[in-house]
């Protein structure tokens, strides 16, 4: 391959380590291995999957489904900060950039096995390498059993994925893939909502709303009494391809276009709504019709670079856009009244019967252009302009379809400067058109998806990096959205605005196989309702982490080989956990461990690994934006092996 498409790495199992990957503190997944303050579905208190910020090799990428195949995926990185300066139409709410797995030259055969925790089964066997000059190939198939710890008793998944590296002309790298993941699980744990939800005082089972109550008790979520026949199911498809064509020096063009399909049967939801501190709740079953939801998306990038190395100009224009489809609507909720949560399951299921779904129709086309300028030495300055035609449509079986439109003209400016050696500032002002999470099974209107909203963001920091192997990241920000929750006819809708200060930062250090990243971010997120939301007299939501600590140590030095070992530490500061501000979770911290030996068997690469997750056994709660009582797992021991050839 020439000079103006790079080549790919010959990644191998037995190499990956997410510490030594990654280059900040802000969030890296490689293979099973996550670490960082944030992730695709948490970042600076939002959730940038749900916001529609995923990216595929960069490119605009829209997915009806939570989960990416895990052999279609590399690695993922979160674009915080300055990590975002090099998106030339970067989003409010942070992008999760994923990496696919890109076959280079070499052949290689990989093959990754583990268990645990709690009788979790993983097993993987992926090649790749090169078939003809031109053509490159990759192949995997994957399959894990009782992998939800936290969703269900017995789950089983499989997933495989294939892609294809065609170089016709040394200028020119096309990539197209597909990846297919299918399971389902069983005897589903149930969902935990706390006393002061809406549904506490419009299903009648507890008369009037009461707050100001003590927080939810401590629960084991894995000893929740599951019911036997209670079942979820998937089946994802995911097709795409990428063009990187590069006709002279100054130019580049970059295409990719996806298609995601996923069919689910019927679902079943058990939950307990409205816990009190005597651990009673209200037990209700959510039963949902046969989902279906198709989203094609892709964006086309053309760049033209003028200028020297020493002062270089770009000017860039982007076309990007998504076309999709969603079911939501037609549950069934049978109630079995107020249980203890410590309770055996019902003695027999609860009749049911569903209704007519409906169809939530998004179209979405954006056009945008940038202008860059970089002084080698000095900086860079960045201005983006962008137009999105969006665009929503409610097919409801009982009512007129409904349409929504918008048409907004979205800014970006972004800079860079290095006034000393080693010392970088960055800014930038971001405004985005983005989604929400869609309404949860606890409202009137589960499970429908709410218009796309305006957003905006303003972050800036500097980075110090004087050699080689520390780099220090310290920033601030602000971002403003829409709040949505459920109003007084428990329907989730938006209530107003919320904003989210903070700071945060991020240490890495590596020397003679030491590696560390650590970070924190220090959030202050604040609600201005316009409508209200019951019980929600404070002005602190539901959901973010005030203060949030990890510290990630990585050792291997040449005179410990072929041993290695790793240690985690994770801090979350006392959160609210009541819509009134009077209630706090405590303080939660956890501490991991894991030792690896790393040696060869004939010629072949072998790492086996042992992790231990929350060695204290620690317990803790935390509290989603829409009153959700997520319990910590305990203590949890996992054992790995990987080789490659």
């Amino acid at each position: 391959m020439g000079a103006l498409i790079g080549l790919p790495a010959d990644a191998q199992r037995a190499d990956q380590n997410v510490v030594t990957s990654a280059d900040d503190a802000f969030g890296t997944s490689v293979g099973a291995q996550s670490i960082g303050l944030y992730s695709m579905t948490d970042a600076r208190g939002f959730n940038p999957q749900q916001a529609g910020n995923l990216r595929i090799e960069g490119l605009y990428f829209d997915t009806p489904t939570q989960y990416i195949a895990e052999c279609l995926v590399r690695e993922s990185t979160m674009r915080i900060g300055i990590a975002a300066q090099s998106y030339s139409f970067p989003s409010p709410t942070g992008i999760a950039d994923v990496k696919l797995p890109i076959p280079g030259d070499k052949t290689v055969v990989s093959g990754y096995a583990s268990h645990g925790p709690f009788g979790e089964s993983t097993a993987l066997l992926e090649v790749q390498g090169r078939v003809s000059p031109q053509f490159a190939a990759f192949a995997c198939v994957g399959t894990q059993r009782d992998f939800l710890s936290d969703a269900a008793e017995h789950s089983s998944n499989v997933h495989a994925a294939s892609l294809l590296r065609w170089q016709p002309t040394e200028r020119l790298e096309i990539l197209p893939f597909v990846a297919l993941q299918t399971g389902s699980d069983r005897e589903v744990f149930p969902a935990v909502y706390t006393e002061s939800s809406p549904v506490s005082y419009t299903d009648g089972a507890f008369g009037a709303p009461r707050f100001g109550l003590p927080p939810p008790p401590l629960f084991d979520l894995r000893h929740l009494a599951a019911q036997s026949f209670t079942t979820q199911g998937w089946r994802t498809t995911t097709f795409g391809a990428i063009a990187r064509y590069a006709p002279a020096a100054q130019w580049s063009l970059t295409l990719g276009v996806f298609r995601v399909v996923e069919q689910d049967p019927r679902t079943f939801n058990d939950e307990y709504l409205s816990i009190l501190p005597n651990r009673t709740a209200d037990h209700q079953l959510d039963v949902t019709p046969p989902y279906k939801s198709a989203s094609t998306s892709g964006e086309l990038r053309v760049a033209r670079t003028f200028g020297s190395n020493t002062h270089a100009r770009t000017f860039e224009v982007a076309v990007r856009g998504r076309r999709s489809n969603k079911d939501y609507g037609g549950d069934a909720t049978p109630d079995y009244g107020v249980v203890n949560i410590d309770s055996p399951p019902p003695l027999a299921p609860a009749t049911y019967a569903t209704t007519a779904i409906s169809i939530d129709e998004t179209r979405q086309l954006d056009a945008g252009v940038l202008y860059e300028e970089r002084w080698q030495g000095v900086g860079t300055l960045a201005m983006g302009l962008l137009r999105s035609h969006y665009e929503r449509t409610i097919v409801d079986p009982t009512l007129a379809p409904a349409a929504a439109k918008s048409s907004p003209w979205l800014g970006s400016l972004r800079f860079t400067g290095t006034p000393a050696a080693g010392v970088t500032l960055y800014g930038s002002f971001v405004q985005g058109l983005e989604d929400a999470a869609l309404a949860p099974i606890t409202s009137m209107n589960r499970g429908q998806p709410p218009l796309a909203s305006r957003t905006h963001q303003a972050d800036g920091g500097l980075r110090w990096a004087p050699d080689g192997r520390l780099s220090v990241v310290f920033g601030a920000f602000e971002i403003d959205k829409a709040y949505l929750n459920l109003d007084a006819a428990n329907v989730y809708t938006v209530l107003g605005t919320v904003r989210h200060r903070g700071l945060e930062s991020s240490v890495t250090y590596a020397h003679d196989g030491f590696k560390l990243v650590a970070g924190g971010v220090l959030l202050r997120p604040h609600v201005d309702r316009e409508l209200a939301e019951p019980g929600a007299t404070g002005l602190v939501p539901l959901g973010p982490v005030p203060l949030t600590l990890t510290a990630n140590v990585d050792c291997a030095p040449p005179r410990w080989r072929p041993w290695a070992a790793s240690v985690q530490w994770n801090y979350l500061s006392s959160r609210a956990v009541t819509q009134d501000d009077a209630n706090w979770l405590p303080r939660f911290t956890t501490i991991s461990a894991g030792v690896r030996y790393e040696s060869t068997v004939r010629g072949h690469p072998l790492t086996i690994r042992f992790d231990a997750v929350n060695l204290t056994d620690a317990r803790g709660l935390r509290v989603t934006s829409l009153e959700q009582v997520i319990p910590d797992l305990g203590r949890r021991l996992a054992l790995s092996v990987a080789i490659d050839n």
